[in-house]
């Protein structure tokens, strides 16, 4: 007996030392680390075990998230803390004018730090000025008049998937459709961003710069949820972290190059005296060349460096987030099939015999839009958001110190009864201009909100509207019945054993 609890006070004091290690890397000081601790311990929360605080319960499954969940509304919880050990502790909002609050903060999150190594210090991790210059000189970039031309690239994409599922759509056997659909986004982001044609949904991941960003995305995942890689020692000396450092190097080296190529036709174009005009047959200007001609006020524009990570940012931020909100989509017209076959009405009608969207149709998809909304308001892509923040704050009538670790639940306020009404139904009409009036604008943020929203979130959901058009015109969907599909909210939402669908050819798209 003595030497059990000798064995278990000597793990508890490693842990203790370590996360203290962990904190104090990561805290400017330790006085700020411990007024944190002092006010966070005294907010509501789930019982605590006395080593790993909530540790013992985050297992980022869809149960755990209904105990949360469950917890806060039976005991009219509007704020609480969450305990990583005995020492750390984030304050968890989920409530629509709690985050509201938060939102307001411009600052990223310190664990934003550990993808500075693949996208640099681009718009998603920047702070400060660097924030306000970089959101000012990539704003024109997501102009609709950019956005035009990106559809006949999303028309080109989904069709590469269609003929793939075309093939199984004769067959009995079900489809998981996860990675063909995170292949399919990766090709659209790879084509917007650079004009790379990678061949990724025909050749899989043989590419050595497509299994690269595959890779880290995943390596990204698993260090986050894994408390001892948050110190960068312990993380590099890991084979993870090994092969996150080679990851990279293939990336940047990828990256640096299109880069330097495209910026050496820019400056032939320039001494010619004429206009920007895309290059390699391409009838439209992409995300990169528009970056090497933004300039502030002072006439000073990117470095190499900034236009790199602003690349690889594009990269991170729209290719597996996409490729969530599609494949959430499809799994719940599959459900609810009725909702599908309005879709369906809509899309052929909007089509009018042809095969490929315009820009012009996209606005007249108001049903599939409210189809692709009330999916991701039950399985929003980026289940939660990080902020510190920069000032102590006042929520609830609890003080929450400077520099807090903040975690804002998009999942949570989703689901909350008394914002949604029927929250687990599946009910796209609620999105009707006349059931949204009076909606909290901070009770549905699958792109986040406030200051640091996702620039991105029109060329996300032109993206969807295309794709899910394009593929609900060409195939009825149906669930494989014996197939479990649970939601695991991770850094994306993602399903723990994938979505599998039946594809049917329908009858207007056969051919003898």
């Amino acid at each position: 007996m003595i030497l059990l609890i000798a064995t278990g006070w000597t793990i508890y004091c490693i842990v203790c030392l370590l996360t203290i290690w962990i904190c104090y890397k990561s805290y400017p000081s330790v006085v700020l680390f411990s007024r944190q601790w002092y006010y966070l311990r005294c907010l509501p929360r789930l019982p605590t075990h006395w080593l790993w605080g909530h540790l013992h319960i985050i297992d980022g499954s869809e149960k755990m998230m209904l105990h949360f969940l469950n917890y806060y509304a039976t005991n009219d919880i509007k704020l609480s803390a969450i305990w990583f050990g005995p020492f750390i502790a984030a304050a968890h909002c989920y409530r629509p004018e709690t985050i509201k609050i938060v939102l307001k903060e411009r600052k990223a999150h310190r664990l934003y730090r550990m993808i500075i190594p693949w996208i640099g210090t681009g718009l998603l991790v920047a702070n400060d000025e660097k924030w306000f210059r970089s959101r000012r000189l990539l704003t024109p970039a997501f102009h609709f008049g950019v956005l035009k031309p990106y559809v006949q690239v999303y028309n080109e994409c989904v069709q590469t998937l269609i003929e793939k599922w075309a093939k199984l759509a004769s067959s009995t056997e079900s489809v998981e459709i996860c990675d063909s659909v995170s292949l399919l986004t990766l090709d659209v982001i790879l084509r917007c961003a650079f004009s790379y044609k990678s061949d990724c949904q025909d050749l899989g991941k043989q590419s050595p710069y497509v299994t690269s960003v595959c890779a880290l995305s995943r390596l990204l995942v698993q260090r986050l949820l894994y408390i001892p890689h948050q110190s960068d020692f312990l993380f590099y000396l890991s084979p993870s972290g090994r092969e996150f450092r080679r990851a990279c190097k293939i990336v940047h080296d990828h990256s640096d190059k299109v880069v330097r190529d495209r910026k050496t036709v820019l400056e032939e174009q320039i001494k010619k005296g004429e206009p920007l005009q895309p290059t390699g047959g391409r009838k439209y200007l992409d995300f990169l060349d528009i970056l090497l001609t933004s300039k502030d006020e002072d006439g000073v524009g990117l470095t190499d460096e900034e236009i790199r990570a602003e690349v690889d940012t594009f990269m991170f931020e729209g290719h597996d987030t996409t490729a969530a909100g599609i494949f959430w989509t499809l799994y719940c017209l599959a459900k609810y099939p009725d909702h599908q076959e309005k879709c369906r009405e809509e899309i052929r009608t909007v089509l009018d015999g042809r095969e490929s969207f315009e820009w012009e149709d996209l606005k007249s998809l108001s049903y599939t839009t409210m189809c692709i909304k009330e999916a991701m308001r039950l399985y929003p892509p980026v289940p939660h958001y990080f902020r510190d923040l920069s000032e102590d704050t006042i929520i609830h009538g609890h003080l929450i110190p400077k520099g807090t670790f903040v975690i804002i639940g998009a999942l949570e306020v989703h689901r909350q009864p008394d914002v949604w009404e029927n929250p687990e139904e599946y009910d796209p009409l609620r999105f009707l201009p006349e059931r949204s009036e009076g909606r909290d604008n901070f009770a549905y943020m699958p792109f986040s909100a406030g200051p640091r929203n996702c620039i991105g979130q029109n060329f996300a959901l032109n993206e969807e509207r295309v794709v899910i058009g394009k593929i609900l015109h060409k195939f009825s969907l149906q669930l494989d019945d014996n197939h479990v599909v649970e939601m695991v909210p991770q850094v994306i939402l993602r399903a723990k054993y994938g979505v599998k669908l039946k594809f049917n050819l329908l009858a207007d798209n056969c051919t003898e």
